[in-house]
């Protein structure tokens, strides 16, 4: 690895080096001073840099200019704006210029700086694949080491013909979920069997079998590929890909930075664009259904609930709540219609939480939490994240009106 740190403070500089070292020892550090040496832009393709650490405002300068005249070299690599202060729309812009991520240097951390780097990396490779025309990963499942995922089997559980059921990866409140390997060409991939006790109810058979049908003819990389449905004699499952790069809820538990947090929040509305576009609500998007590729992209999950707005089917029995109610809509609360805006509220308390790394009005339980979505004022951002409340309150207002009026709309908001 190589970096090239780009700041006129040589204190900071060196801080920026020591940081770096403890997650890459062996890596070369390239201290560049901005008041001596000005935009290092026309060096980049020949010193063959991993990655660009930039001030924001390098000797008195415009480090988004700078960016933007970085990425638009040959072979440009990755550069990470670091910054005493900012807003929604400094992240935009320096978003928009093809900063990979924007850091502030208050509170900054060797393990922040390190995530923040290897998602830089993942997404630019990402980048790179797909316009040489390399396969960027979707629809292809990714070997992984089997003992380290999930539980034992128990029995015969998840017995598929045709498929060889390796681990227990995961149980809903529709299905259980399993690592599996198909046995004609050994490709590993996801069972989703609905759950025992529920194969004889008929509203939750006909929510299992629609979830196929809605999500089978979306084709797009935001959204899990579908390879089979079926029947193993009262069985039904669905057989889709294995998506290695785990959850939004684990990342968020790790910890993102803003501009991660804004970059995640645009492809999930570029995500919700594509399945609204199907005619499809998912109506319970959390963080637990929000997945990653190997190459970092997100995918939605899980379209259990989801509904087909064209269609007149009503599978929800009365009084029954079926989303998870830390990510409901008001309308959902009430008992009411849930249009695309329904996803964009649930979108904007995750986004809540990826800024700030706390759940939305804490450990309320599910009858608080639905009065609060309801009735309760939307949570003002911490001052380091006040620039963004702007965001937060159209995508929380409570009425759908007052929303952004479709996921298109806050792509094209936030979006590179």
């Amino acid at each position: 690895m190589r970096f090239l740190i780009v700041d006129e403070s040589g204190d900071f500089r060196r801080e920026l080096a020591q940081m770096l070292r403890a997650r890459w020892p062996q890596a070369q550090m390239d201290e560049w001073d901005p008041r001596q040496r000005g935009n290092p832009a026309g060096t980049l393709a020949r010193e063959a840099y991993d990655m660009v650490l930039l001030d924001l405002h390098p000797a008195g300068q415009d480090g988004i200019e700078w960016v933007a005249q970085m990425r638009a070299e040959r072979m440009a690599p990755p550069v990470i704006l670091v910054a005493d202060q900012g807003d929604t729309h400094v992240a935009i812009q320096a978003m928009k210029a093809g900063a990979a991520d924007f850091l502030r240097r208050t509170g900054l951390t060797s393990e922040r700086l390190a995530r923040a780097i290897e998602e830089a990396l993942r997404e630019h490779e990402a980048h790179r694949q797909e316009s040489s025309g390399t396969p960027s990963g979707f629809a292809r499942t990714i070997p992984l080491e089997v003992l380290k995922s999930g539980a034992p089997v128990k029995e015969s559980a998840g017995q598929i013909p045709g498929y060889r059921t390796l681990r227990m990866i995961g149980q809903g409140g529709m299905a259980q979920v399993y690592l599996a390997e198909r046995i004609h060409d050994g490709i590993q991939l996801v069972l989703k069997v609905l759950d025992p006790e529920l194969r004889r109810d008929a509203t939750f058979l006909q929510r299992f079998v629609r979830e196929y049908k809605l999500i089978a003819g979306v084709e797009n990389e935001h959204v899990a590929h579908i390879f089979d449905q079926g029947f193993s004699g009262d069985q039904p499952y669905i057989a889709m890909e294995y998506l290695s790069g785990g959850t939004l809820a684990a990342r968020i538990q790790e910890g993102m930075s803003s501009l991660a947090a804004l970059r995640l929040t645009s492809q999930i509305a570029k995500a919700l664009d594509a399945i609204h576009a199907h005619g499809i609500v998912h109506r319970d998007l959390k963080p637990q259904n929000i997945m990653f590729r190997q190459n970092g992209r997100p995918v939605i999950v899980d379209f259990g609930l989801a509904k087909d707005v064209d269609s007149s089917a009503h599978l929800t029995r009365q009084g029954e709540v079926m989303a998870t109610p830390r990510y409901m809509s008001p309308e959902q609360c009430l008992g009411l219609g849930a249009d695309a805006r329904s996803d964009l509220y649930s979108l904007g308390v995750i986004f809540y939480e990826m800024l700030t790394g706390r759940r939305l009005w804490g450990d309320e339980g599910p009858a608080e939490l639905l009065h609060l979505h309801v009735h309760g004022d939307i949570p003002r951002l911490p001052e380091r994240l006040a620039g963004y409340q702007t965001i937060v309150d159209r995508l929380l207002a409570k009425r759908p009106e007052d929303r952004f009026q479709s996921a298109r709309e806050l792509f094209a908001t936030i979006a590179v």
